[in-house]
């Protein structure tokens, strides 16, 4: 069976004779990140991969009528499993893997399941997964376990207002805004009665911003996490937004804005401490 997963992009299905090609093309494409670990066994990989062969779990990643990759996507009791995927290195980087992220996640949102997967620690694949809305949920020695929550309508919602005020498109951003919307800015004490007024506190901030989304959750009560990076020319917030939706409209928002700033004198000879960029942030995405 063939899958269009772009105009180019297709999954095709995989026999048993396909084994060995797609074990070469396995180790071809961890051969650096193990080897960098000392982790570089060939008969590890080979018994690791023929552990959980099932071609009927697996596809061929084919573009323009080449196999450049593969997949092995399992249905388990609670979620959907990525086990492997793996494009080989003369087609990295060029957005392959992001089309079939893309494919693999809205099969998961499709079936409201969560998406879970397991990945080596210290590899590229670690900002990559982070960006597609993955969490770290635990390690072992040599890996990281990532899960992937499903997107509801209320996640989508929140997300297309991030999205609409990214593009400022003020007439998309308030359709998803119910009009008797209530919004508190806990930093500045503010009220915002209406969405009308949301709006304008908005569209009035000067030029120069651009969003970067870092976290989007939904919590066990029924609201919606967000965690927004704003960076303008001199300054960058962050935004922590509880958010309410009901029958796919936002009807009220709680949020609380931080700005960067240089930590204080004295806690700069702390045992234990050390400085980042707040800016260099894996998970940072457009919305």
């Amino acid at each position: 069976m063939t899958v269009a997963i772009a105009p180019s992009h297709t999954l095709q299905g995989v026999a048993a004779a396909d084994f060995e090609s797609l074990l070469a093309l396995r180790l071809r494409a961890m051969r650096l990140s193990l080897t960098q670990l000392g982790r570089y066994d060939e008969n590890r990989a080979r018994e690791r991969l023929e552990a959980g062969f099932d071609p009927a779990q697996t596809q061929h990643i084919v573009v323009g009528g080449e196999r450049v990759g593969f997949i092995v996507l399992k249905r388990l009791s609670h979620a959907l499993r990525l086990d492997h995927l793996y494009i080989d290195p003369p087609r990295q980087r060029g957005g392959i893997g992001s089309q079939v992220m893309r494919w693999v996640c809205q099969q998961a949102d499709d079936e409201l399941l969560p998406l879970e997967l397991c990945a080596l620690k210290g590899s590229a694949a670690h900002r990559f997964y982070l960006r597609q809305g993955f969490a770290v949920t635990g390690e072992g020695d040599w890996d990281h376990d990532y899960l992937r929550m499903p997107t509801t309508p209320s996640l989508r919602a929140v997300r297309r207002l991030w999205a609409a005020f990214q593009a400022r498109d003020w007439a998309a951003a308030r359709a998803v805004l119910r009009e008797d919307l209530q919004a508190v800015s806990r930093t500045s004490g503010e009220r915002f009665d209406g969405a009308d007024a949301y709006i304008a506190a908005h569209r009035g901030r000067p030029e120069g911003w651009t969003v970067h989304l870092l976290e989007l959750v939904h919590l066990q009560d029924g609201r919606v996490l967000s965690g927004v990076r704003l960076d303008q020319p001199a300054q960058t917030h962050f935004v922590t937004s509880l958010w309410l939706v009901d029958d796919g409209l936002i009807t009220a928002l709680d949020e609380t804005w931080a700005t960067v700033e240089p930590p204080p004198a004295w806690r700069t000879h702390l045992p234990g401490r050390s400085l980042f960029d707040p800016r260099d942030d894996a998970r940072a995405r457009q919305p």
